[in-house]
């Protein structure tokens, strides 16, 4: 069993989530925590709402999920929320918390806690078999959707849900 925790750079349990390991195969679809912590803060100083949640098991820090509230997103073309890839420690992949921290995020977007939204995005790399399963255990449904319409075929796959 997992649960979500709010945090931000400010936290005192910062330190321990940006000392978090990404799996050496994970580095190159994964931003560093200090990364997101980082850009969550600056998003929202700039009334651009990102959450941030550490993920627990037992107590103990496992990994990190972050989503974003978008009104009016170039790549999205709806107002909608969208999950950032999310981090689990390189310690703890495989147990079933990748899978869980993405139910349990999505029930949250689910309450609308930013406001209205017609759909939930996330993104995966071409070459992530495991998230693209995962995304399509939970419920999404991989679009026609570029983030890099200079080369779309060298972009991250953006998969939707509808709310």
């Amino acid at each position: 069993m997992i649960e979500l925790k709010k945090i931000t750079i400010l936290d005192d349990t910062m330190k321990e989530c940006i000392a978090l390991d990404i799996a050496p195969e994970k580095k190159d679809f994964v931003d560093p925590n200090a990364m997101i912590l980082a850009l969550e803060y600056d998003f929202n100083v700039r009334n651009k709402p990102v959450e941030c949640r550490a993920i627990y098991s037992e107590g103990k820090m496992v990994g990190l999920i972050s989503y974003h509230y978008f009104v009016d997103n170039p790549v999205y073309k709806e107002t909608c929320y969208r999950i950032r890839p999310l981090m689990i420690d390189k310690s703890y992949l495989g147990k079933g918390y990748e899978e869980s921290a993405l139910r349990a995020i999505l029930e949250e977007i689910r309450t609308k806690p930013h406001g209205e939204a017609a759909a939930v995005f996330a993104t995966h790399s071409p070459k992530e078999d495991d998230m693209a399963k995962l995304y399509e255990s939970v419920g999404f449904i991989k679009t026609d959707l570029s983030v890099d319409d200079e080369d779309p075929d060298d972009s991250d796959i953006i998969v939707r849900m509808s709310l």
